[in-house]
């Protein structure tokens, strides 16, 4: 079994960076003029009345998330047993420092091979899995 470790993300840069784009955000306020009242070629709930699809990419590697029950902890990921042979293990080894790009992670743990626990206070967990995903998918593309 590879020992996957635990870490701490320094979030002193990235919360300058934020605090300086909310600085300069209204300078890039969009009109009203530029909201468009629907999108093109699209009916309200017609995403609806499709199949759902199978996940892939990320979204079959980061399964769920949900409420840590380990101290110092705020959330937990469910990784798929099948992460390893879909990314290869020096990827999942890497998932907690990838991780580590989503603002507001702090620290993470594993807890055998299927369980990250995050803390991140402040973020829903909805939200952290969706960005957790997206860095995921960003490293992904960059390699």
């Amino acid at each position: 079994m590879t020992a996957r470790g635990t870490g701490n993300i320094d979030t002193a840069a990235l919360q300058t960076l934020t605090h300086r784009l909310r600085e300069g955000a209204s300078e890039y306020a969009p009109n009203e003029a530029d909201e468009a009242r629907e999108l093109p070629d699209r009916s309200p709930g017609e995403a609806l009345s499709r199949a759902p699809r199978v996940p892939v990419g990320p979204r079959a590697v980061l399964l769920d998330c949900g409420t840590s029950r380990v101290e110092g902890y705020t959330h937990v990921l469910l990784v798929a047993a099948s992460a390893e042979m879909l990314l290869g293990s020096h990827v999942v080894n890497q998932l907690g420092i990838i991780l580590g790009r989503v603002v507001g992670v702090e620290s993470y743990g594993w807890e055998g091979k299927e369980l990250l626990h995050v803390r991140a206070p402040g973020l829903e967990w909805q939200d952290l899995l969706r960005e957790a995903q997206d860095a995921l998918a960003d490293y992904l593309t960059s390699q």
